[in-house]
């Protein structure tokens, strides 16, 4: 997701060129809070000793139906460069209720710079904080530790209430605000947030939920790297949303699969919580543009590998005897799949899934679209005769209607 990039401080080149310095994240930043008078400064009100860009963004829903503000401090190198060729800075984030109470420890970045820079550069910390709706104070206070030299900024966000939310519960675990963790790698986005959405699936029956997605991308976007990312950004996204369900009665796992090399590259069975690292990877694995020639020649079985794979696990699920009386209090199998529109090389195998009887099961195909025109999905043939339940998305809130809509219809089963 363009989350995973958020924690980096840049070097940008302004329209020349552009390089990615990582920062260092609040507990690994090596500043004392103690050993500066951040209360005098932050009692003191605004300044600005060293000449910055702030700019903040209004709040938004993401995929993983979190609602986030994002906001960015830009520095310019000839700026700097007047104090000296050396620097470190620290951008200190806090967050406070508009009467003065604050809602989060302080959450620090850190960038140092040894040498000048040229001029044609600037420095800049994007930072990013999940909220839930209401009215805030963000506090930050740029701090050079080389000069001494401090600015300190309030700005009054306002995040409001989503207008006749499908979820209106959704936040009931949240902490108001939420900032970035640290973490081992910048390459993995879900990290950012540890708190979990509030889900519940009142279902009386046993369920086995599979949550299934196709991690590479679809056939038709190869090396259209905007288009990739999009659908990369999706799949994070909804698949954090999803894991989050919370059954009174059953268990969920999730696969991820790779139909350009017909690979199951992710599988976690009956999962607490997902292993986002693994995930990751895999996601990275399946979106290479590394193609074998096995994979190349066999492109027009990449149809039949989705099928065979649904194939197999309907199979292994169903009984001889397929009343659905006789077989109440058994789980019932619940298959959600995600995927983008897929198109696949004229001649394909895309014979229909074949079905004997009733596969006593229920699925929800979550279909990602790019646009109103991205209408043909030739992976939804191959799913026909499971008579899935298909919503198309386009947006976030897509998504959530699509989430309160499957809750509901698993807590009447």
């Amino acid at each position: 997701m363009a989350n995973s990039k958020m924690l980096h401080l840049y070097l940008l080149a302004m329209y020349l060129f552009a390089s990615a310095i990582p920062s260092i994240a609040q507990d690994d930043a090596q500043l004392d809070l103690k050993s500066i008078p951040i209360s005098d400064w932050l009692n003191a009100g605004e300044t600005t000793e060293i000449p910055w860009t702030l700019i903040i963004r209004d709040a938004y829903l993401r995929m993983d139906q979190r609602l986030e503000v994002g906001y960015l401090t830009r520095i310019r190198a000839k700026d700097l460069n007047r104090t000296g060729s050396a620097h470190e800075l620290f951008l200190v984030n806090r967050i406070s209720t508009p009467d003065g109470e604050w809602l989060n420890a302080p959450s620090v970045l850190q960038q140092s710079i040894e040498k000048e820079l040229p001029n044609n550069v600037e420095a800049q910390f994007p930072m990013r904080v999940c909220v839930q709706p209401g009215d805030y104070v963000l506090w930050l206070v740029l701090y050079d530790r080389k000069t001494g030299k401090h600015n300190v900024a309030k700005r009054r966000i306002r995040v409001p209430e989503i207008s006749k939310d499908p979820l209106p519960e959704v936040y009931a675990r949240l902490p108001l605000v939420e900032f970035p963790k640290p973490r081992e790698t910048q390459e993995d986005p879900v990290s950012y947030v540890t708190s979990e959405l509030f889900l519940p699936v009142r279902n009386k029956r046993p369920l086995e939920i599979e949550l299934i997605s196709t991690l590479s991308p679809p056939e038709q976007w190869a090396g259209r790297a905007r288009l990739v990312r999009s659908h990369n950004e999706n799949t994070v996204g909804a698949l954090a949303a999803l894991s989050q369900l919370e059954l009174d009665i059953g268990s969920m796992s999730i696969a991820g699969l790779d139909l350009l090399r017909h690979e199951v590259v992710f599988e976690q069975r009956d999962f607490r919580k997902v292993n986002w690292t693994a995930l990751m990877e895999a996601l990275q694995k399946a979106g290479s543009p590394h193609i074998t020639t096995k994979a190349l020649e066999e492109r027009k079985a990449n149809g039949a590998f989705f099928r065979e794979f649904l194939s197999r696990r309907l199979g292994f699920n169903k009984s001889p005897d397929s009343s659905e009386g006789a077989h109440r209090d058994e789980p019932l199998h619940v298959f959600i799949v995600v995927t983008g529109s897929w198109l696949f090389e004229r001649g394909s195998d895309l014979t229909p899934l074949q079905l004997e009887g009733d596969c006593r099961c229920r699925i929800y195909h979550l279909r990602f679209r790019l646009n109103n025109n991205d209408l043909f999905d030739e992976l939804a043939k191959v799913m026909k005769p499971l008579r899935p339940k298909t919503f198309n998305l386009l947006t976030p809130r897509d998504l959530r209607k699509a989430i309160a809509e499957i809750l509901q219809d698993l807590g009447n089963l």
